[in-house]
């Protein structure tokens, strides 16, 4: 027992001698952790978070109190997030969004609408009453009510277009309004949206805008003060008895109509809306159109399609499809990108690769394959052979724009550029558009601050790009030789668009199909001439004092909180005893790693006899972007497990090739699966057969001919025995080998292997190969939208699935059904299986199979049986 504590004193002396010369910035309400060399940027951030939090309080009606800001530098990648349960954290990733993502996720400014969304989780995720606040003290965990609740990115979507007309989804009409008008014929249920299905184009826009957009309605329709009171009323554990008796639903107490009512009619209300079109010459049905180019006779399109393969084996097509002036494909390959450049003969793309946990943008030339340039890149062009890029330095929140001849440093982000005949063309993320002439080195600034398409580029005498007028996005055209800003279309939806002589081709939705799609229009270009947008800053921020502290003082007053104190009760009738426990649990301030102290007591009380038992569970689990590590122990049995996991990569070979290692261990008693179970919140799982285990896994991901594939192989020796695991007579039955290859054969066919084996006994590997292929997309809602049924299809496969059972090597085929049951995906199915013995028994002989109904986590394999039934057929 000393030994495991003075173990795990040297764990956390260990882990937190990282920090014991680093400081934290200490402001009014929230404290600051940031990487080194991001002092400045943590000054910034406490600034804006002491200005915009009482603002965020009042638009929910909740104050967290004081919480934890933690600056993470992940490369490349734009994202944060809110942990409400334990610590009260925001973790913000300091990269803006680049390209089409920031029009997709439009924030004027990164650090203060990142803020205002993560922070407005916490106002409205830690809401609770005062009865709820005291059951969370007494049960020793905190039971948050909304985090069950159905606005969870509601608020935090609303809130962020709050503020600003050029920040939040809200304000961008093509992922809010626009889309919603364009799915009125087949509207999702809020249940769908919860659900969000995978392989519908809209993916996370299903729950975060449209969520939104009906939270939006009701603020607009009744108010905020009746949308705070929803939210008051419903942070309660206690059940409401007005509900059922005076109410439908708690939306008819606070709205006056109920759920389904209200939600009808924000749907109604979408019908006002009018966008117009032109000719549709190409549909992409269950796709979203990215970029469009005009490459001479050629149009270019950059597109990403779904279909019932994405949910069966998580794969989706991206292609650059490439189309006649009529829309007509003319071939396409398969590519994944950020962006797409054209010079001369030659393509270009960026994006996106991991490594290790941290993200870099990469920009390869395709053609031949080659990477030419990585790192922190934002944006880049090619121009007669010559590579232009823009790097952020996030540091310094400043952004270098290099290339031929030329050196610039700017104060602000540049999520696109293009360059063309002597000149560079920059939209940077507060949606001013900087030109720089290459020969004379001047530079003309548009001013005009309206939210932005995701592109620039220069044309003719000026530039062309996309721009939000209200509930619309319309095509402009600036000349810079006459300083003139003109309007090319009328109450349009573009995403993206060229022009072609007087023909303008754009990209926006289509009317058509189950979840629409997006498409390709052609129109006659006009030419208005309108005013420049000019729009009052809306936050003056004021300057905020602070001071620092130290950081391991933070850390270890953090670690040393319980965040949970569990008390359970368990009684054994057989053995007559009562055993007592309560699950402490303590994290760090990243709540990545965590430790459980759980002490058990067990009592046996009779008439005669009183007898008390103490033992002690403890375990300490870290994990990591790249790693995973878990330790647990059990006094005084001394059963113990150490787990853990090493990823290694990725290693991106192409632009659509990515390899991926991983390592593995595991080495346990028998008996502390069950201890791990009972007495801690969390678990770690890796591959094993035995108590002791070792493996090496690959994992690659490309294309080939199209097609998406995931080809996996894992190795692993194991045995009961730890001194035998590497005993050379014994490697051979202590090593075994899985494989897994999925295959998406088309849109909505897929092809899916397994192979598993012990080298010493490869005869009776056993193994699963089938192809799943989608009859119908049909999709209903049953049981008052309880079970949701998507698509459905035949499986048929070859399988040997274990040398335990009576079903060995043969041939099934069985029709499955796509169900989503509470949070769940779900395949039940109806089948045969007709084993080889007995289909190759000679002509008129009985034959048997086996006829079954299952349930599987996918439509490929044999499934669970539910039920099953012999089946004869009689010789002759």
């Amino acid at each position: 027992m000393k030994r495991w504590i003075a173990l795990g004193l040297f764990f956390m002396i260990v882990f937190l001698s990282n920090y014991m010369f680093s400081w934290i910035l200490q402001f009014e309400h929230c404290d600051v952790l940031f990487p080194e060399g991001y002092e400045e940027t943590a000054k910034l951030v406490g600034k804006i978070f002491e200005n915009v939090r009482q603002q965020v309080i009042e638009l929910i009606g909740n104050d967290p109190g004081r919480i934890t800001i933690i600056l993470q530098d992940k490369g490349t990648v734009s994202n944060g997030f809110t942990n409400p349960l334990f610590h009260r954290t925001i973790t913000l990733y300091m990269w803006p969004p680049e390209s089409w993502i920031s029009f997709e996720l439009p924030l004027e400014d990164w650090y203060t609408y990142l803020i205002i969304h993560e922070f407005t989780h916490m106002v409205h995720l830690t809401y609770q009453d005062e009865f709820t606040q005291l059951v969370s003290i007494l049960m020793g965990f905190p039971y948050l009510p909304q985090m069950n609740g159905p606005f969870g990115e509601g608020t935090t979507v609303f809130a962020e277009s709050a503020f600003s007309k050029n920040s939040g989804r809200l304000n961008n009409p093509y992922v809010s309004d626009g889309l919603y008008y364009y799915t009125i014929q087949n509207f999702p249920s809020f249940t769908y949206k919860e659900i969000m299905p995978p392989d519908d184009f809209r993916g996370g826009q299903l729950y975060y805008n449209f969520t939104a957009g009906f939270y939006k309605y009701l603020v607009d329709s009744y108010g905020i003060e009746k949308m705070k009171r929803y939210i008051a009323l419903t942070s309660t554990i206690l059940p409401d008895v007005e509900i059922g008796l005076k109410y439908k639903d708690i939306f008819e107490k606070v709205f006056g109509k109920p759920f389904d009512e209200l939600y009808t009619d924000w749907i109604r209300s979408l019908m006002k809306l009018n966008y117009s079109e032109g000719d549709l010459i190409y549909k992409a049905p269950n796709a979203k159109i990215y970029k469009l180019d005009l490459l001479g006779e050629k149009l270019g399109v950059y597109c990403v399609e779904f279909g019932p393969a994405t949910s069966y084996i998580g794969s989706v097509n991206p292609r650059l499809v490439f189309l006649s002036k009529d829309g007509k494909e003319q071939g396409s390959k398969t590519v994944i990108a950020l962006d797409i450049k054209y010079d001369k003969d030659k393509t270009y793309v960026l994006t996106k690769a991991e490594n290790f946990g941290k993200y870099e943008n990469q920009i390869w030339e395709i053609t031949s394959n080659k990477l030419i340039a990585k790192g922190n890149i934002s944006a880049f062009d090619v121009d007669d052979g010559y590579l232009y890029i823009a790097q952020y330095d996030a540091k310094k929140m400043k952004t270098r724009v290099s290339g031929q001849g030329l050196e610039l440093s700017i104060e602000k982000y540049i999520t696109y550029m293009d360059v063309d005949n002597g000149k560079l063309a920059m939209l940077t993320s507060d949606y001013e558009i900087i030109v720089y002439d290459l020969v004379t080195k001047n530079t003309v600034v548009l001013e005009d601050d309206a939210m932005k398409g995701p592109y620039v580029r220069l044309w003719g005498n000026g530039l062309l790009f996309t721009r939000v007028d209200g509930k619309y996005v319309n095509p402009y055209y600036y000349d810079l030789a006459e300083g003139k800003l003109y309007k090319l279309g009328e109450n349009l939806l573009v995403y993206d668009f060229v022009i072609d002589k007087d023909e303008l081709y754009y990209v926006s939705y289509i009317p058509y199909s189950v979840n629409t799609g997006t498409g390709v229009y052609k129109i006659r270009a006009q030419k208005e001439e309108v005013s420049l947008v000019r729009y009052e800053p809306v936050f003056k921020f004021q300057d905020k004092k602070y001071q620092y502290g130290s950081e391991i003082s933070f850390r270890i007053q953090k670690m040393t909180k319980p965040l949970t104190w569990i008390p359970i009760y368990e009684y054994d009738i057989e053995n007559d005893i009562h055993r007592g426990y309560i699950i402490f649990t303590f994290a760090n301030i990243e709540n990545d790693t965590f430790l459980v102290l759980t002490p058990v007591f067990d009592f046996i009380l009779t008439d005669t006899l009183f007898d008390m038992t103490y033992s002690q569970y403890m375990s300490w689990l870290t994990m990591k972007d790249n790693y995973q590590l878990s330790a647990s122990y059990y006094y005084p049995t001394n059963d113990y497990s150490l787990t853990g996991m090493l990823r290694l990569g990725g290693f991106a070979l192409s632009p659509i090739t990515d390899v991926y290692g991983y390592l593995t261990f595991s080495f346990k008693t028998k008996d502390i699966g069950l201890f791990d179970s009972v007495f801690s919140l969390f678990t770690a799982n890796v591959p094993v057969v035995y108590l002791n285990n070792i493996g090496f896994g690959l994992l690659v991901s490309s294309y080939a001919f199209g097609m998406p594939y995931n080809v996996q192989v894992f190795g692993l020796l194991s045995n009961d025995k730890l001194e035998d695991l590497f005993d050379p007579e014994k490697i051979k039955s202590n090593f075994f080998i899985a494989g897994l290859v999925d295959i998406a054969l088309t849109k909505s066919t897929t092809f899916e292997g397994k192979v598993a084996l012990n080298l010493n006994q490869p005869e009776k590997a056993s193994y699963d190969m089938s192809i799943a292929s989608t009859l119908f997309t049909d999709n209903a809602f049953l049981f008052r939208n309880a079970i949701y049924l998507r698509n459905s299809g035949i499986t048929l496969g070859v399988t040997n699935p274990s040398v335990e059972t009576i079903l060995q090597h043969g041939i099934y085929t069985h029709f499955f059904v796509e169900m989503y049951m509470q949070g769940l995906k779900l395949y039940p199915s109806v089948g045969i299986f007709a084993p080889f013995s007995e289909l190759t028994k000679p002509v008129g002989e009985n034959q048997e199979f086996l006829f079954y109904i299952g349930l599987n986590s996918s439509p490929h394999g044999l499934p669970l049986s539910l039920f099953s039934l012999s089946l004869q057929t009689e010789g002759y």
